[in-house]
């Protein structure tokens, strides 16, 4: 059965969120237009030479799988790997568990609906993230090098945003103003993230929002004045603290 790309509500991309296990296989009872790719075993005893054969591999192998549309990656993903995967000429939804990547050619991810990318401390910046005109869900995990996020502003037709530290290390922002703009977002999740500015305002008038998850950090004041401004929100504002 065909990805169905046009989901009226985002709950109906919850199915990408499942992690591969860390073996060299493609995961069973996925059609053609599902791609696991996962990484090496302590089992499988493939040496450091042997892992990077296997990933030149898929480095000439993706960009010629026109069927796929949705790929999970486990394995950390290299510069050289990942501009492997911006040239799948269908890909809609990628999901990456960790990277080592210091750039995204967003240009040639225009397609994307979903995108998940695990912690990558090496990303530098978001520029020309607004070519994401497609998108619906938008993920990030400890990029601790990027606390701008005003390119964020342009992504009018997102649904779902989390911008995440990681267990070990907090994610910093200046500000959540530029999310002020996205009207169409449903989910906003914050976990393990510090805003420097401290302001939950840009939120008190996203007419979609209805579930927001924060940390302990944050001022009474601040949460109070979110519940008031969206009665949509928790009224108990402890349910939806996390970290």
């Amino acid at each position: 059965m065909s990805i169905n790309w046009n989901e009226a509500d985002y709950s109906g991309y919850e199915w990408v969120l499942d992690k591969p296990e860390e073996q060299f296989d493609i995961e069973e009872g996925f059609n053609n237009d599902r791609l696991i790719l996962c990484g090496p075993s302590n089992k499988l005893g493939l040496s450091a030479y042997q892992e990077k054969k296997v990933r030149d591999g898929w480095v000439k192998i993706l960009p010629t799988l026109e069927r796929v549309e949705m790929l999970w990656v486990a394995p950390k993903v290299n510069q050289y790997l990942f501009d492997a995967i911006c040239d799948m000429p269908n890909l809609r939804g990628l999901s990456i568990k960790h990277s080592s990547i210091k750039n995204i050619n967003f240009k040639k991810l225009s397609n994307l609906v979903y995108f998940n990318l695990g912690s990558s401390t090496q990303l530098g910046n978001l520029n020309g993230i607004e070519q994401l005109t497609n998108i619906k869900w938008l993920a990030f995990e400890n990029i601790k090098n990027i606390s701008d996020i005003r390119e964020l502003a342009q992504l009018i037709n997102l649904k779902v945003l989390s911008l995440n530290g990681s267990t070990w290390t907090t994610q910093k922002l200046d500000t959540l103003s530029p999310i002020r703009s996205l009207k169409n977002l449903e989910r906003l999740r914050l976990v393990n993230t510090r805003v420097l500015d401290k302001s939950l305002e840009p939120l008190h008038n996203l007419p979609n929002l209805k579930s927001v998850d924060l940390a302990l950090w944050w001022p009474d004041e601040q949460v109070s004045a979110l519940q008031q401004a969206n009665s949509r929100l928790l009224k108990n504002w402890k349910e939806w603290r996390d970290w």
